[in-house]
């Protein structure tokens, strides 16, 4: 098996932070597989990350305006040494304050 490491990015995620009204945010996480091939690493990722309760619990979505996630870039890599596996945590950002060039 080959280990690959893969860069999702999540957005149009409806989220509560501290109290306030929900807002949408995006987010950025790398997960570590391993797996036959970088598509078969895809799809575990974003199994993966749509299996984890503690996010799929936080997301206030309904089914007329769900959550995306998108593979942003996958690579081959020859170890996990020094890895948080199976991912690290989230970078959020603020989908609402974004402002485009």
């Amino acid at each position: 098996m080959k280990k690959f490491k893969i860069l999702l990015e999540g957005n149009n995620n409806l989220l509560r932070v501290d109290e306030k009204p929900s807002r949408k945010f995006g987010f950025f996480t790398t997960v570590f597989v391993e797996a036959r091939n970088a598509e078969e690493a895809e799809g575990m990722a974003v199994e993966l990350l749509k299996n984890d309760s503690k996010l799929r619990d936080s997301i206030e979505n309904n089914d007329v305006d769900p959550p995306t996630v998108i593979v942003d870039s996958i690579e081959e890599t020859h170890s996990f040494e020094g890895c948080k596996l199976p991912c690290t945590g989230l970078v959020l950002f603020d989908e609402e304050k974004e402002t485009e060039i």
